[in-house]
Formats: structure tokens, C-alpha cells, sequence
């Protein structure tokens, strides 16, 4: 009797150990979804998109949310392309008689050089609503550059003339009450114009805080593998971007209803597509 007790027990024991061991290997397999999740994981991540390329870590505080932190950044070479020279539209029987006004209406159009350079921190939170289904919403911050895009002429030093003009065409409208539009190289509705140096110098900026919102499906952890691939869209609010002179002067559009300006009064927002490969350290 004692051995048939005896044995029961192990049995009894022996199956206890069985259910725990495939407990604890279920609650492995769904660490990121399970009441203990918190910090209980890290995966290192590169991604690259229309934000730029750039690395985070990612780990979980909640069964149903993660954390992620990381940079992006948007690194180009010049764009270059030609822009019209502003002078050439120039009306105004005395204005064109003026030497410097002439001297810039001889160049009908010059290259300017644009070069995006976009960079930013980042601290994100994703909910998964489904447990362990891999669609997510995310929301956080980006913080960083405020400078966009930089313009410049290619040819270092050369639009004195344009400088001069602008001079002359200022000096004429305080005189004489006229409304004669600035001397200056034409990117949209905008007008660029020259610096003492002769330089086209001007920044495209926008705010150095920006909200982020956006959905995903993939997995930043991995659950069962070392490896995973997320796929995330969203919108990165930076304020209404601006044109600035390197003197901190805002250039004002021409016009209200049409070109970049229309574009510019509705991208309040930058659109981010990423995609995203991330290994599971632990």
C-alpha cells in the first residue's frame, strides 16, 4: 500500500513538473505579451525611410507596450538646380537705367544648391491591441534639427551684383514710395536674395520638438527568433516650415494661393516610412 502511495505521488509530481516546464515555456514564447514583461527584453534595430537611416533599442514596460529610442537622421549630397534671376522681370524706366540693376540683369538664370540635412532623436511608444498580433499604434517625440534644408549658390562669392541690385531696388522704394519687388534668385513664390558676401544663404526650418503619430505591423522584439522586421507609417508634425536669411530674417512669399507657398501651408507635417530590421540581444 505504501508503494502504491509512494509511486502515485511521483506521478502526480512528475506531471506537476511537465505542466510547469510547458507553462514556462508558453510565458518564453510570449514574454513581450505576459504580466512580468517589463525591461525583460532589448532588441537593437536599424531602419532607414523617408525620416533618413538610423538605430534604436526597443524593449518592453508593459505586456501590450514597448518603448523605443533612437536617432534618424537624412543625409544628402547637393541637389543642384537653376534659378531664375528676379532682375530680369524688373520694370521701371529709372531702376533699369541703374548700373547695378543692368550689371544683374546680364545673368538670366544661376545654380543654386540644395542639400537636405535632417536629423533627430527620437522616444516612441507602441501599443499592441491584439496581444501577440504584430499591428501597432505608435506615438511619441522627435527632437532635433530644426534646419531642413540648406540653399546655396555653387559659385562661392560671386553674386555681388545681385547684392548691389537688391541695394538699389530698396534705396529707390524708400525714395520714391514704390513697391518694386526685391532683386534675388527665385525658388517658387519665394525671392532669395544675395548677402554681402555675395551668398545665397538660406534655411528651410522647421520646430526642434515634433509630435509624432503613426501605425506599424511587423515586430521590433522578436518573439520565437532572434531576428525581426517591422514595417511603420506615420507623421511627424514640425510646424509650418519657413525660409530664413543667415541674418534670421523670414522671407515672405509672393503669393498665397499657388506653388510652394499652397504646398508649404498644408505640410505641416513630414510623412515617415520605415522599415526596420532589429536583432534580440536578450
Amino acid at each position: 500500500m505504501k508503494i502504491k502511495i509512494y509511486i502515485l505521488t511521483m506521478l502526480t509530481a512528475a506531471l506537476g513538473a511537465m505542466n510547469v516546464a510547458a507553462q514556462s515555456e508558453t510565458d518564453n514564447n510570449n514574454k513581450l505579451h505576459s504580466p512580468d514583461g517589463l525591461f525583460n527584453h532589448l532588441s537593437i534595430g536599424v531602419s532607414t525611410g523617408l525620416s533618413g537611416s538610423g538605430i534604436d533599442v526597443t524593449m518592453p514596460v508593459h505586456r501590450l507596450v514597448t518603448v523605443r529610442a533612437g536617432y534618424s537622421g537624412l543625409h544628402l549630397g547637393d541637389i543642384k538646380f537653376k534659378a531664375i534671376n528676379t532682375a530680369e522681370e524688373l520694370a521701371g524706366y529709372a531702376l533699369v537705367e541703374d548700373d547695378a540693376v543692368r550689371r544683374a540683369q546680364m545673368s538670366d538664370k544661376i545654380e543654386l544648391a540644395a542639400k537636405p540635412n535632417f536629423w533627430n532623436m527620437f522616444l516612441l511608444a507602441e501599443i499592441h491591441p491584439f496581444n501577440n498580433d504584430s499591428f501597432h499604434f505608435t506615438a511619441g517625440l522627435y527632437v532635433g534639427s530644426k534646419n531642413f534644408v540648406h540653399f546655396r549658390n555653387t559659385n562661392e562669392g560671386a553674386l555681388g551684383f545681385l547684392y548691389d541690385a537688391n541695394n538699389k531696388v530698396d534705396d529707390y522704394n524708400r525714395a520714391f514710395g514704390t513697391n518694386f519687388s526685391p532683386i534675388g534668385l527665385k525658388f517658387g513664390d519665394y525671392v532669395f536674395t544675395a548677402d554681402e558676401n555675395g551668398n545665397i544663404d538660406v534655411m528651410m526650418k522647421t520646430n526642434v520638438v515634433k509630435p509624432y503619430l503613426g501605425i506599424g505591423v511587423g515586430k521590433h522584439i522578436a518573439q520565437n527568433h532572434r531576428l525581426s522586421f517591422a514595417l511603420d507609417f506615420g507623421l511627424i508634425f514640425w510646424g509650418s516650415p519657413k525660409f530664413l536669411l543667415n541674418n534670421g530674417k523670414e522671407i515672405k512669399s509672393s503669393g498665397k494661393e499657388a506653388g510652394i507657398t499652397q504646398v508649404l501651408s498644408w505640410l505641416k507635417a513630414w510623412p515617415s516610412l520605415q522599415v526596420k530590421v532589429a536583432y534580440k540581444i536578450f
